[in-house]
Formats: C-alpha cells, sequence, structure tokens
C-alpha cells in the first residue's frame, strides 16, 4: 500500500509540469505565514488499537518561495502541527480505563509547486517532523498517569505531503494532506511491529506578504 502511495505522488509531482501552460505563479523570492486546521486519522492494520483513531488537528507555519520558472516555484515551510488527541478506551478489572495521547511537531516541508491553471496549483514533496507525544491514562475518570514526551516513537517523523488551492495575488487557500511513513511505535523492538501511520488533512489559509500580481 505505500510502495503505491508512494508511486502515484512521485508521478503527480512529475507529471503536472507537463500539463501546464506556463501561467504566471510566483515571479520573486517570497515569504508568507500559513494557518490550517483538520481531521487527522489513525490508518494501518493496528489503528483499532485506539478506539477514538481520529482527531483535530492544526498546523502554524512560515513559508517561502523560491521561482524556479514562470510557473513553478520551490515551497520551504518550518512551523508547528499537532493533534488535540488519539484515545483508546477499554475495561480492566470493571473498571473504563482511557489511554490518550497527543502529538506536537515541529515540521519542515519542502514541496515542488507548480500552477496547472492561472490562480490554479498543485504542490507535492517531503516534510520532516520532530515529535512530541504526551500520554494521559485514566481509569473512571480520574487521571492516574501522565508524562510528557513519551519515547515510543521516532525522533524523526517522514510524511508524503500533496496539496492544491487557489491563489490570488497574496491570498491563498487550500486542502493540504499528508501521510506519515516513520514515525509512531518505530522506536524500541516492542512497538517497532505496530502497523499505526497517521493521515493528515489540513483546509488552509496563507497570506503572502508584499505581492500584488502573483
Amino acid at each position: 500500500m505505500q510502495n503505491k502511495i508512494v508511486t502515484v505522488l512521485l508521478s503527480l509531482w512529475l507529471a503536472v509540469p507537463a500539463f501546464a501552460d506556463g501561467v504566471d505563479a510566483f515571479e520573486k523570492f517570497s515569504m508568507g505565514a500559513m494557518l490550517g486546521m483538520g481531521p487527522s486519522y489513525m490508518t494501518g492494520s493496528d489503528k483499532n488499537l485506539y478506539s477514538d483513531n481520529y482527531s483535530a488537528g492544526f498546523g502554524i507555519y512560515f513559508r517561502m518561495a523560491f521561482p524556479v520558472t514562470s510557473r513553478a516555484s520551490v515551497l520551504a515551510d518550518i512551523g508547528l502541527d499537532g493533534t488535540f488527541g488519539f484515545a483508546g478506551e477499554y475495561e480492566y478489572l470493571r473498571r473504563t480505563v482511557v489511554d490518550s495521547v497527543e502529538t506536537y511537531g515541529m515540521e519542515f516541508t519542502v514541496m515542488w509547486n507548480v500552477f496547472v491553471a492561472e490562480n490554479v496549483f498543485v504542490s507535492a514533496g517531503p516534510s520532516f517532523r520532530i515529535p512530541q507525544v504526551d500520554e494521559k491514562i485514566e481509569v473512571d475518570g480520574t487521571e492516574v498517569f501522565s508524562q510528557e514526551e513519551v519515547d515510543y516513537g521516532n525522533d524523526l517523523w517522514l510524511d508524503a505531503v500533496v496539496a492544491f488551492g487557489y491563489k490570488n495575488n497574496g491570498v491563498e487557500l487550500g486542502l493540504r494532506t499528508g501521510y506519515e511513513f516513520l514515525g509512531m511505535y518505530k522506536e524500541t523492538d516492542s512497538y517497532r511491529k505496530v502497523d499505526i501511520h497517521e493521515l493528515r488533512f489540513r483546509l488552509y489559509f496563507t497570506y503572502w506578504f508584499g505581492q500584488k500580481r502573483n
């Protein structure tokens, strides 16, 4: 499954420029700020270890655009992405146990950005996250355990990211999605075989500073 996703993303990244027809994109080096909100899902064969395997998420980024051609640019983003919590609920000795985790990550993304029509673009590329995972356990509604920076995840998460949207002057609206290949449950032998990955969707708004036409 992962190989099929990689093949599709790579084909899209390489093929889109062939269909674009030389429209105006970024004409100069540009900087901007982005805010995004949307759901995150746990995927993989072990996703049901968490009964609530989806969560609301957010992203805040500083962005840079480096023009390459009249219709293509390299985008570099740095910021913070996180979720508000995944949770697993189960019964133990006739008591209800809720084990929840929240994830945050400093994220670095590099994407190839191509305008396929006037004002309409597609972007794709890799993302690297330096994560923090916080865990909390409650028994019958009473917190019995809480720890920041639990260590059962990798120190570096790798995502494939695709985005598309509409840009007019300095205002950009779009949808951004990322699939995590290396992340949770891979730090130790005990967790290495757990098949859980994160799939993110973020509706976002970007404001590019100092632009009129592009």
